[in-house]
């Protein structure tokens, strides 16, 4: 070998040893084995190659690209003239582990393949083999096996009949040439295989069925033909509507979200076919069909195995160094693969509980995703469930082996961050904790592991950053309270005391130390602790809510002086602190301000806030703004020559009610927790302003909101106490809410749970009304405790489509006026002044430089002529503030201004394409929704309402009387609402559909709460009455001067009659008068 060959060897080589050493401390990372399979293969070094891809498949799940070539590889070694029974034998385990680890049908394939081959070998006389292969590979050996292949792929819907038909395939032709004699037994065995794979759900069902009726008329005869095909055909009918049922999911298979909408609806209960809704109120409610358990684990399976390929083909590009071009794929395809496995085993505990089906999918899915704890946790869990902590020694040694084996693979050799070893953690100890007393004494030996574990782990935590929430800290703390012993309350003590050491700049440490020593009446040592963390070199992250406790302390437990002197050092340090912050304002301020100076002198024709843009100087013919009260007139005009003003600088008007840094969530109470329960418990925190109770699918939280931000510290010392005998949760609401957008329309409150709902409990999700922008695609969803929104964060950039990233982040209050209806997929500007020979090409060509258009409108006159105004729709909000820049610019001898188009703004259309009237039209199209649960949003309403009938344009709750309106784009949309046969549930609650202007009433009869027919309009009237309607006093014409009547001064809206026949009857028929007296009168007729 020449020397410049040999370098690049030597290079991999010595990247390979080092590579492995890393994998000797770190055997589940993936990119780590990925790292050393790409050096061996970019330097074609077979051996090593082969080498990486089995030390991957020794500790990780692996895919086909893994899988594949060593199985070929191993095949063919088993294959060989030379080859041995234990060439064989090693070949199938092969195929064990590599399916064990995901349904691949390449794979299942490629082991029936063998299985024939071999099969064909062995019934062949004249071909030699090695001794002991002859029973393994027998024919009926052979068809025992390969049934069992075929069916770890049989629910596969659109690719098992790969596997299936190969079988087949096979088996028929081992009918042809079996014996006379036996020949009858294995065909009706068959034609049970054929009857079985009829009732299983497939794509290609017709083939099938072609397949078998020429089976049948094969070899059992035509006597038998008509009664098997008729037989068959029952048979068949509930899987050809199972595939019917999901052809438009499977079509869609393009992407992992499309994986997950698709499992949404597979796991959701529906009603029958054929069912139908019970008239009358007391009538039993019909049954929903609970999900198929064998249709959702095949499903998630692939949904598994697809995450699982995204997921290698990203790691394939890691170059020498582990390093990729670009993380997003890996990161979204890691994210999907964790929630299909969270998934998985969450449907199992609920639905299909069995212990061998849920131990050996946990144990794959821990070595699918060896970073995720959470998995790991539920594994531990599903151990501890089936094997409780009574059994007989040697099983509760053998188990607790288990769980330390399933600990050591997460903690000790895994790539895992904080959290994932704390749940793991927590999970063991857990399991460890029960285990203490299980034969009424302490077992010394099993709570000097539990220690050593807690400590080992609290300490591998603080190597990596910590844990802020302090979890193992405090279930290590309650375990030992919870032995009774004065030595244990020292280690206690000193858990703490670790803790404050290590974690000296939070607050809440301080705060928790002191609490506990409180608790046991070491008032000495709680006020040491206050008076270190009082000190004012110590940093902490909220000062103020430890002075508070310290304060608070005193008051209870501390004499005249030792209150005082903590009231004396409270001022003082607070006096510092203002005098720092007062300099930092001052810094912020005049940094602002240089700032916008700059911005002034460096970009004078900078485009304005949308939500406060006003027009510049220019020429704009009349009639040509957007409609709204403040728009100036054409006799208003501003010359141009008149100077432009500054704008004002933006200043943030603070909250009226602060409920953010207000509110604490109380988790974990029993149903029948009173209000006063709570209130008693929190009411020397601070004056309390409200007190909500929720039921949660798996909890009962209570949301506290207290008058001052400085009662919320006081609340959070109340974590872990009891309530009726329950130990409680105490969570601040700060930094709980997620702002969530970019995710695709057709995503719904039930999308958005799944996919966050791993991370912490949803206290609940706030949708937008679609009312003024049809494309708002945000929501906000709140957890009941801010580190559950912080893991959520991950899912920041996840690519929920191809191309479209979810955006996540913390909510903040005092920034509202960001989310507001002007930055959210505005991409159109508004254009006046445009002179009346402008044309829509006039307007492309114009901002053709800003970015892709999307659409121009130019409104003509009965002319032909522009109206002096346009539209131009772009593809991009980038495209827009392009555009902003040629405000005042000149075209076709004009000043044009140019602002951001408000969606609010009412159109100026034309007639109704249905040649109704407007008021008729608007009518047609509209919905009239009652019996509304109370607090229903308009957002979640509209999701439910676009589930029967798409082309939803506007929906308005009128909560007085909780009833809706429904604006549809087309009389068709309205329709397929009051036509639909199932009616609409919201909330478990039956909702009345009439159509606007008639009598509401649920198809199932009148609702109980329904108000009475003279109720039914509100204040607002029955539909979107047009701004028109509101009446005008106009002096001298047909008022004579005289003031408004009472009607038109209170602004009261007229509400149009929906027909004719809907006058009230009081009316007196004599003064009613129709076109015919309106001629007459015009005539000068009586």
């Amino acid at each position: 070998m020449e020397v410049d060959d040999a370098t690049p060897v030597l290079q991999a080589l010595e990247a390979i040893s080092g590579v492995m050493t890393r994998l000797a401390e770190k055997p589940m990372s993936y990119r780590l084995h990925y790292q050393n399979i790409v050096l061996a293969w970019s330097a074609g070094m077979e051996e090593e190659l082969e080498t990486a891809r089995k030390v991957l498949t020794t500790y990780l799940a692996a895919s086909d690209n893994i899988w594949l070539p060593l199985l070929e590889r191993a095949v063919a070694l088993a294959s060989a003239d030379t080859a041995s029974a234990q060439d064989c034998v090693e070949a199938e385990a092969l195929f064990e582990r590599a399916e064990n680890d995901y349904i691949s049908i390449p794979v299942l394939k490629l082991h029936l393949d063998f299985l024939f081959g071999w099969a064909s070998r062995i019934s062949d006389p004249d071909i030699p083999h090695p001794d002991g292969l002859a029973e393994l590979y027998a024919s009926d050996a052979v068809s025992d096996r390969a049934r069992v292949v075929v069916e770890k792929g049989a629910r596969h819907l659109s690719k098992s009949n790969e596997i299936w038909d190969a079988w087949m395939d096979w088996e028929e032709e081992r009918l042809n040439t079996s014996p006379r004699s036996t020949k009858e037994i294995q065909a009706t065995a068959l034609q049970q295989d054929y009857i079985a794979r009829l009732a299983t759900a497939h794509i290609y069902h017709e083939q099938t069925f072609q397949r078998y009726s020429t089976f049948v008329s094969t070899h059992l005869g035509p006597d038998k033909y008509e009664e098997c095909l008729i037989e068959a055909t029952k048979i068949r009918q509930d899987a050809i509507g199972v595939v019917a049922e999901r052809e438009q999911y499977e079509a869609s298979l393009a992407s992992l979200p499309a994986f997950n909408a698709y499992l949404l609806w597979e796991t959701t209960p529906r009603r029958g076919k054929h069912q139908r809704r019970q008239k009358g109120r007391n009538q039993p409610k019909p049954q929903d069909i609970p999900p198929d358990p064998k249709l959702v684990i095949a499903l998630y399976e692939r949904a598994i195995a697809e995450a699982a390929s995204q997921r290698d083909t990203a790691l394939s590009s890691v170059n020498g160094e582990g390093l990729l071009v670009d993380e997003a794929p890996l990161q979204a395809a890691e994210a999907w693969l964790s929630l299909f496995w969270d998934g998985l085993t969450s449907f199992l505990r609920e639905h299909a509980r069995d212990k061998a089906t849920e131990l050996s999918i946990l144990a794959r899915a821990v070595r699918s995703v060896p970073s995720n704890g959470t998995i790991f946790a539920s594994h531990i869990r599903a151990i501890d469930f089936y094997h409780p902590v009574d059994e007989e020694m040697d099983v509760r040694q053998e188990t607790l082996e288990s769980v330390i084996g399933v600990y050591t693979r997460a903690v000790d050799l895994g790539d895992m961050g904080a959290a994932g070893i704390t749940a793991t953690t927590i999970a063991r100890a857990a399991y460890e904790r029960r285990r203490l007393h299980v034969d009424g004494e302490l077992d010394s030996e099993a709570f000097h592991g539990f220690a050593v574990m807690m400590n080992t782990t609290i300490d591998l935590l603080r190597a990596q950053g910590g844990d802020d929430t302090l979890k193992l800290e405090k279930f290590f703390v309650s375990t030992l309270m919870e032995l009774d012993q004065f030595d244990y309350q020292d280690a206690a003590i000193a858990v703490w005391e670790s803790a404050s050491k290590f974690y000296k700049n939070k607050y809440y440490v301080w705060t928790e130390h002191a609490a506990f020593l409180t608790h046991f009446g070491d008032a000495q040592r709680a006020r040491k602790v206050y008076k270190d963390a009082a000190t004012p070199t110590r940093n902490l992250d909220y000062p103020q809510a430890l002075w508070t406790a310290w304060i608070a302390y005193e008051e209870r437990w501390g004499t005249v002086e030792q209150l005082e002197y903590a009231m004396y050092r409270v001022r003082k340090m607070g006096e510092d602190l203002g005098k720092k912050v007062a300099k930092a304002a001052e810094e912020a301020i005049t940094s602002q301000q240089q700032y916008g100076a700059d911005q002034i002198t460096t970009a004078p024709s900078q485009s304005i806030e949308p939500e406060n843009a006003s027009l510049m100087a220019i020429d704009i013919p009349s009639g040509t703004l957007p409609s709204g009260e403040n728009k100036r007139k054409a006799e208003e005009e501003l010359p141009i020559s008149q100077p432009l003003k500054k704008a004002k600088p933006e200043t943030v008007a603070p909250l009226e009610r602060d409920r953010e840094n207000t509110t604490v969530f109380v988790v974990g109470l029993t149903d029948g927790t009173k209000t006063e329960e709570l209130k008693a418990l929190f009411k020397d925190c601070g004056e309390i302003r409200e007190v909500k109770i929720t039921e949660l699918r798996d909890d009962v939280v209570a949301l506290m909101e207290f008058m001052d931000r400085d009662s919320v510290p006081a609340a959070l010392t109340k974590d872990k106490k009891r309530i009726q005998g329950q130990e409680i949760t105490v969570n601040s609401a700060a930094r709980s809410t997620l702002y969530i957008t970019n995710f695709p329309e057709s995503s719904d409150d039930a999308q958005i749970r799944k996919m966050f709902g791993k991370y912490g409990t949803i206290f609940g999700v706030r949708w937008p009304a679609k009312k003024f922008l049809k494309s708002r695609r945000f929501c906000y969803l709140q957890y009941t405790s801010s580190v559950s929104a912080n893991a959520a964060l991950e899912l920041d950039g996840l690519e929920v489509e191809p191309g479209m990233a979810l955006s996540v982040a913390i909510s903040n209050p005092e920034r509202k006026k960001v989310r507001t209806d002007a930055n959210i997929e505005l991409r159109e500007i508004y254009v006046a002044g445009l002179a009346k020979t402008t044309t829509q090409k006039d307007l492309e060509t114009l901002f053709a430089d800003c970015g892709a258009i999307k659409g121009v409108r130019v409104p003509l006159d009965d002319h032909g002529k522009t109206k002096g105004f346009g539209f131009v729709e772009f593809e991009q909000e980038s495209s827009v503030k392009a555009a902003l820049m040629y405000n005042n610019r000149e075209l076709k001898k004009r000043r044009i201004a140019i602002t951001m188009a408000d969606p609010r703004a009412p159109g100026r259309k034309g007639q109704p394409s249905t040649g109704l009237g407007k008021k008729a039209d608007l009518a047609s199209r509209s919905v009239r929704i009652t019996n509304l649960p109370f607090g229903t949003e308009e957002g979640l309403l509209q999701q439910a309402i676009e589930k029967i009938a798409s082309g939803v344009k506007r929906v308005e709750i009128f909560q007085d009387v909780w009833e809706a309106t429904v604006e549809f784009e087309t009389i068709a949309d309205a329709g397929k609402l009051l036509l639909s046969t199932d009616g609409l549930t919201f909330n478990g609650v039956k909702l009345g559909i009439a159509e606007e202007g008639t009598s509401p009433l649920s198809r199932s009869g009148p609702s109980s709460n329904a108000p009475s027919a003279t109720t039914l309009a509100p204040k607002g009237g029955p539909s979107f009455v047009p701004r028109t309607t509101n009446p005008k006093a106009r002096f001298g014409l047909g008022f004579k001067g005289k003031t408004m009547s009472n009607a038109v001064a209170n602004h009261t809206r007229i509400t149009p009659l929906a027909s004719s026949g809907s006058a009230s009857k009081s009316q007196n028929p004599s003064k009613v008068k129709d076109q015919d007296a309106f001629r007459a009168m015009l005539e000068g007729k009586k």
